[in-house]
């Protein structure tokens, strides 16, 4: 019986990669090992597991199977993993008693027992695994390559993947490799599990799901500092599920995933900006990089707007036949996030993300997942990897950062709620001449509000939960109204453009002015109402 965290990080190997990488992969022939891996997936029929995060499976490896529970960590790179040997192909959720998991496990079954509900395979895998171990400066990393296939009824999907784990030493170690690793051979970063995959599978569906914005998990004693790892966490979840769903997603959904990775993408620029001299500050390149990204979607998703919204809207009005502005043609999102200077902008909001739970000093060595299992020896990499620019730890900003101010949970508690305070005050003070401010400085407020309601919701894990309800629910409304407001003003802007080639665009100006102008009347009610609100306190 074996418990513990994991440290890996995931990747798919693109088809033309394959030959160079099972080469490369062969170099450590000393140390390499091959298994046959083939494993059945435990759920109930209505996915209680999944839907709680848990992966539970029984896997056969050479003559013997292995019963494993797993659930998240507390960021990207982290997995609790328990495993115990079982006699044969029979599951006993007991076994995994005594772990907080394990009692989650023994929880969910108890009362899907009492309601009906059995447990079965729900899906399963056939694998073939080569692995190595690396040492590398500052870190021992197993590297597993996998290549096999997901079976969930009669459905078939292809697995080709490759794994780094971390072994011993330090997980900024282990990142350093696998970006030298992804720019040598295309790698594409996989924030899904196998377990996911299977999931949405046995779901019907082999696309990966729209992730929308969730509110992040943390202790009311974390200091501002872990707090932030949290959100930071969820927001690059958002990003990366909506990456590979823009990659290897259904092309119908590829406008709810540009969507809800620019939402992902502004939540992580508001979280900087939210947790700004509390905690270090990342490299501006990487912020500048990241602002990038979200100009480049925005294009296409201003096409959108006006494709499914705004022209629908004039059609339905009996404006009359005109070309649609699509302004200059963006580029192809997909084609953008599959480009390598995007994957290695992912993997290094990773790192620096990573970088904030690090301690400097060497770390003890972890212990390999089980004693008994058979472990290649680590060989050195013929290419030692140093740390990249996106490893932060030792800016001089974020030390400075930290020596002047104090991380505690109580500092963090009491300056949060003075921040909120003074970010209602200025949304206030703006909304009170809403009549009077100009299209730019609308565009400020709608900001501001977007990035408050963020705010709350990154700080909501330690402020009273019926307050911060009552607040949310006009802040969120102002900001849909205001949303909409400034999709006008894009559509508006692009209609003009057409008006010296096509006269029927005046038609589309008029009914443009006329909507802005009843937007604009209720988003000044919303606003007046959101004034009045009060910002939640602990």
């Amino acid at each position: 019986m074996s418990s513990q965290t994991e440290i890996e990080l995931k990747f798919l190997v693109p088809a033309g990669s394959r030959p160079a990488l099972v080469a490369e992969m062969a170099r450590g022939s000393a140390s390499l090992e091959r298994r046959t891996l083939a494993a059945m997936y435990l759920d109930t029929a209505d996915r209680r597991l999944a839907r709680a995060g848990i992966a539970w499976r029984l896997r056969r490896e050479g003559r013997r199977w292995v019963q494993t529970l797993k659930a998240g960590g507390t960021n990207p790179l982290e997995r609790f993993e328990h495993e115990v040997i079982r006699p044969d192909t029979s599951f006993d959720a007991d076994a995994h008693a005594g772990t907080e998991a394990g009692d989650r496990l023994r929880a969910i079954l108890d009362e899907a027992h009492d309601e009906g509900v059995d447990v079965g395979v729900r899906f399963r895998t056939e694998v073939r695994r080569t692995a190595r171990r690396i040492r590398t400066r500052g870190a021992v990393v197993e590297v597993a390559f996998d290549e096999g296939r997901l079976l969930a009824g009669e459905a078939r999907q292809r697995i080709r993947e490759i794994e780094f784990e971390l072994v011993s030493g330090s997980a900024g170690a282990m990142l350093a490799l696998a970006e030298r690793w992804r720019k040598r051979f295309g790698l594409i970063y996989d924030p899904r599990s196998k377990a996911e995959r299977g999931d949405r599978l046995a779901e019907g569906s082999p696309f990966p799901k729209v992730r929308k914005a969730r509110r992040p998990e943390y202790g009311e004693d974390a200091t501002a500092i872990e707090a932030l790892g949290a959100v930071l966490d969820e927001c690059l979840a958002q990003i990366a599920h909506n990456a590979i769903g823009l990659l290897e997603g259904s092309p119908d959904r590829r406008v709810a995933h540009v969507h809800q990775m620019r939402v992902g993408i502004r939540r992580l620029r508001s979280a900087l900006r939210s947790f700004e001299g509390w905690a270090p500050a990342p490299p501006e390149d990487l912020v500048d990089e990241l602002r990038s990204l979200f100009a480049t979607l925005g294009e296409s998703r201003d096409s959108d707007v006006l494709d499914a919204g705004v022209a629908a809207q004039l059609a339905r009005a009996g404006a009359p036949p005109m070309a649609v502005p699509a302004g200059e043609p963006g580029p192809d999102p997909v084609a953008a996030v599959r480009d390598a200077a995007v994957q290695r902008l992912l993997l290094a909001w990773i790192a620096w993300r990573t970088s904030l739970a690090e301690r400097p000093g060497p770390e003890p060595a972890r212990q390999a997942s089980d004693a008994g299992r058979p472990a290649p020896a680590a060989v050195p990499e013929s290419e030692v990897v140093e740390p990249g620019p996106s490893t932060p730890s030792s800016s001089a900003d974020a030390q400075a950062d930290l020596a002047v101010d104090e991380d505690s949970a109580k500092d963090f508690h009491r300056r949060l709620q003075r921040r909120l305070r003074r970010w209602h005050r200025r949304i206030a003070d703006d909304a009170r001449i809403f009549d009077q401010l100009d299209e730019e400085r609308v565009h400020s407020l709608r900001k501001r509000i977007k990035r408050q309601r963020y705010a709350v919701e990154f700080f909501a894990p330690v402020l009273r939960r019926r307050r911060t309800d009552r607040y949310l629910a006009p802040l969120t409304a102002a900001q849909e109204r205001m949303g909409e407001l400034n999709d006008l003003f894009v559509a508006r802007a692009r209609y003009r453009q057409l008006v010296a080639s096509d006269p029927a665009a005046w038609f589309a100006l008029g009914w443009l002015a006329a909507r802005i102008a009843e937007i604009r009347a209720l988003a000044g009610s919303e606003l007046a109402r959101l004034a009045k609100a009060e910002p939640p306190t602990g």
